[in-house]
């Protein structure tokens, strides 16, 4: 997966379990909000200055920022799919569904 993705996603992660909104987010750590938008949805990447603050004002430890999942346990994997597919419209629930099915063997 792309790393734009990755680490956007990361942050996006972050912003969201501190319940704020991007323009909140992007006030606390000194970006225009367009700019958050933009590294969130993987078009940019954040500047070195921007994630140390993201690590420092949210107390986000290296390893927890960078891992991006490749390591995550058992249960923060299936917590994330259930997050995803809590998402989706019912038209892709059914798909989803079919496609699990098809590894009930």
């Amino acid at each position: 997966m792309d790393k734009k993705i990755l680490i956007g996603g990361k942050i996006r992660e972050i912003r969201r379990k501190s319940e704020l909104t991007q323009e909140q987010f992007a006030e606390k750590i000194g970006i225009e909000p367009p700019s958050l938008s933009n590294i969130e949805n993987g078009k940019s990447f954040p500047s070195m200055q921007t994630v140390l603050k993201i690590m420092e004002e949210f107390d986000v430890l290296p390893q927890e920022f960078f891992d991006n999942g490749y390591y995550a346990d058992e249960v923060f994997i299936e917590n994330r799919i259930i997050e995803t597919l809590k998402k989706q419209s019912p038209e892709k629930k059914r798909i989803i569904y079919r496609i699990i099915q098809s590894f009930d063997v």
